[in-house]
């Protein structure tokens, strides 16, 4: 087995998550063109990750779960690799004993990543059968054991600081060359304004605070607003269009929309999260209009490529600009993707994600 070998251990199947997809994923061809050897192995099986998220089930989850667990007991006498890269978690449940065998024990070295507050307690409405069983304790014992830490942003790096030495800079990136590669077409002053929001149905209550601000905006100028979820929003509105979330079609839903909205709360948790949804708004060329909590107000620069809207006044009067100023909504959108693929793509962080890995390999 090659020095540089990589055993990469996260929850979801391959190409699922966006999690994964956005903070790995998309480097593995990298990797392996620069000599890697790389094994994924997820705690959720294909058939496990189609019921994960729906109500009850609970019986096959647990089953689930115990085949998991064993899975990754048996990682203990088939890791060859000799670095360990370990996405939000080594397993749901449970100590990482298998972690400290592997680092102490094995002698592995071990790399950690992660992209949102989950030191915080956190569970889906369909996954509250697991709450109780989690230990959030094991984000700082896998920090603490880790020889490098990748955090996503800088709320999360300051966590990670206080376990850790060793932590790096990485935000989620975009790949502009295979797969957001378009751009949405400028915006006519005889269309209606369309507004998108992506996202998984764990974030969808978020849009709670827009519903009465779209309300408003509709009567005044009658929109559409596009949602492209796994799951439709428990609304009906006659502006609401739901476009049920693949992998195939999720870029072209949104090059239909001349604005994306990204709204968050001003919470810990909301903190920790990386702007996946602006990044990929601004990557294919459509302004991001955001919450400026997190690392929301890096990415969006106010007036250059979005707005910062951080009350209900702020959604009001940046939508309403919009709807005024086509010329100038039309001259932003062209700001857009040139900008994020300077400061957030895949293609300019593909060398540094290389040179840590190989300075951790080889240290």
């Amino acid at each position: 087995m090659s020095k540089r070998s990589l055993l990469i251990v996260c929850p979801y199947p391959n190409g699922q998550a966006p999690s994964q997809r956005f903070r790995f994923e998309q480097y593995l061809d990298y990797l392996e063109a620069q000599g890697w050897e790389i094994r994924q192995e997820s705690f959720w099986t294909e058939k496990a990750w189609k019921v994960l998220y729906q109500p009850g089930h609970v019986a096959q989850k647990f089953a689930f779960m115990a085949k998991a667990l064993l899975r990754r007991k048996r990682l203990l006498f088939g890791c060859k690799e000799s670095v360990v890269f370990i996405h939000r978690e080594f397993s749901p449940v449970g100590l990482p004993l298998t972690v400290w065998v592997l680092k102490y024990l094995w002698r592995k070295k071990i790399v950690f990543d992660f992209d949102d507050a989950i030191w915080i307690p956190n569970s889906s409405v369909s996954n509250r059968w697991i709450g109780f069983l989690k230990s959030y304790g094991n984000t700082r014992r896998i920090i603490g054991m880790a020889d490098g830490v990748f955090c996503g942003n800088r709320f999360l790096q300051a966590y990670a600081l206080k376990h850790q030495k060793n932590t790096y800079l990485i935000p989620t990136t975009i790949d502009t060359q295979s797969h957001h590669n378009r751009e949405a077409n400028p915006p006519k002053i005889s269309e209606q304004l369309c507004l998108g929001w992506t996202g998984s149905h764990s974030t969808m209550h978020y849009l709670k605070m827009l519903w009465p601000v779209l309300d408003t905006i509709h009567k005044e100028h009658p929109l559409r607003f596009v949602v492209i979820s796994d799951q439709p929003p428990d609304q009906e509105k006659p502006y609401l269009e739901f476009i049920p979330w693949s992998r195939a079609t999720e870029i072209e839903g949104l090059l239909s929309c001349h604005v994306g909205l990204m709204p968050l709360l001003p919470d810990p948790w909301s903190e920790g999260k990386c702007g996946f949804k602006a990044l990929q708004y601004l990557a294919l060329g459509i302004p991001a209009f955001v919450s400026p909590v997190g690392v929301n107000s890096e990415i969006v620069k106010e007036g250059f490529n979005g707005f910062l809207c951080d009350n209900e006044n702020a959604w009001l009067r940046s939508l309403r600009w919009c709807i005024e100023h086509p010329q100038e909504l039309s001259e932003m959108k062209n700001r857009c993707r040139p900008d994020l693929v300077k400061r957030f793509s895949v293609q300019a962080f593909e060398p540094v994600y290389h040179r840590i890995l190989s300075e951790i390999a080889d240290a």
